[in-house]
């Protein structure tokens, strides 16, 4: 398979390459992975493939069904508009998805659904698609896109073949950053990739919109408040991230690397990886190794819990009480 356009994540291409050049992509596959990090390209992409007539890699982007798809004008391949404001998964509208999925393909040999953010799905909108993800058509695709599939029914689960993608390596991601931001200082772009994790979507983004420079002012400040005396300084930061998700991943991920730098500066040695070492400094004052390497294992546990938390508000309280603890506050 062909993955023109799309970096990094090479485990993931290696499995879907095998289900389409093996000619048995699964009839409900889930592709799971961050906001920016490409879901839904990922799965248009799929959704090509899936219909390409070459004989060779698919998408081959000049068959006739490519061309189609491309320009988002096949008639076998339907994505759920989503403008990420107003819910489209109403169970109403599930349920005359699920009716309609019965409809055989117009063109194609296959027909494609592809259902992007289904963690916005609620509980019983899943139910009604549960019955068509048991015994779908033998023609039928469902592609669908979440956070992370923690987010979706166990009984949906079940019936889904999942695909992980996320992080690409900081010098291609900055790579990728500057052909889509032309004006971007190199420099700028490798540390958007640093501070975004790799995950190309939010640092375009953060660099567009202001918020990669709101995480470099933020970062340093919320490490600092780990080891006040008091949590105030802390719960204050917290409300900062408020209305914005990225900001929070940004956050966390710039954290993690100063917490780092405290700690190789506490075994001597001053190799920074992050753009604040006055504040890995005074860490490395102030905390021991051990609980620097508490605070790393409290900021993974961190990250993983972002993608669950639906509620944002429950999401700080824990932040502002596992950076604490892990700290000895």
């Amino acid at each position: 398979m062909r993955f023109e356009g799309f970096a990094g994540n090479e485990e993931a291409k290696q499995l879907l390459s095998s289900f389409v050049d093996g000619g048995r992509i699964p009839h409900a596959l889930l592709i799971e992975g961050p906001t920016g990090s490409g879901r839904k390209t990922f799965a248009r992409l799929i959704a090509r493939a899936a219909i390409c007539t070459s004989s060779s890699e698919k998408p081959c982007g000049v068959c006739v069904p490519c061309i189609k798809s491309a320009g988002g004008n096949h008639p076998d391949i339907y994505e759920v508009a989503d403008d990420g404001k107003t819910n489209p998964y109403k169970k109403g509208f599930v349920r005359d998805l699920r009716n309609n999925a019965y409809v055989i393909p117009n063109e194609s040999h296959r027909r494609i659904i592809i259902l992007p953010d289904m963690q916005r799905m609620e509980e019983n909108a899943q139910n009604v698609l549960l019955k068509i993800l048991e015994e779908p058509p033998e023609y039928l695709i469902f592609i669908i896109t979440c956070e992370n599939r923690s987010q979706l029914l166990a009984t949906v689960q079940s019936r889904i073949i999942g695909v992980s993608i996320g992080q690409v390596e900081n010098k291609v991601a900055a790579q990728i950053i500057r052909q889509i931001l032309p004006d971007t200082d190199p420099d700028d772009a490798e540390q958007a990739a640093t501070v975004f994790g790799g995950i190309i979507g939010q640092a375009v983004a953060g660099l567009s919109d202001g918020s990669y420079r709101n995480v470099l002012e933020l970062a340093p400040e919320f490490a600092l408040a780990v080891i006040k005396p008091d949590e105030l300084e802390l719960l204050r930061l917290t409300g900062k991230l408020e209305k914005g998700k990225d900001t929070a991943d940004g956050v966390l991920n710039s954290l993690n690397i100063i917490f780092r730098d405290a700690l190789v500066r506490r075994a001597g040695i001053n190799e920074d990886l992050s753009y604040s070492p006055q504040a890995a400094e005074d860490l490395a004052a102030s905390l021991t190794s051990e609980q620097l390497m508490k605070l790393m294992d409290a900021v993974e546990s961190l990250k993983r819990a972002r993608r669950q938390y639906v509620n944002h508000t429950l999401f700080q309280t824990l932040m502002c009480s596992r950076l604490r603890t892990a700290a000895g506050r």
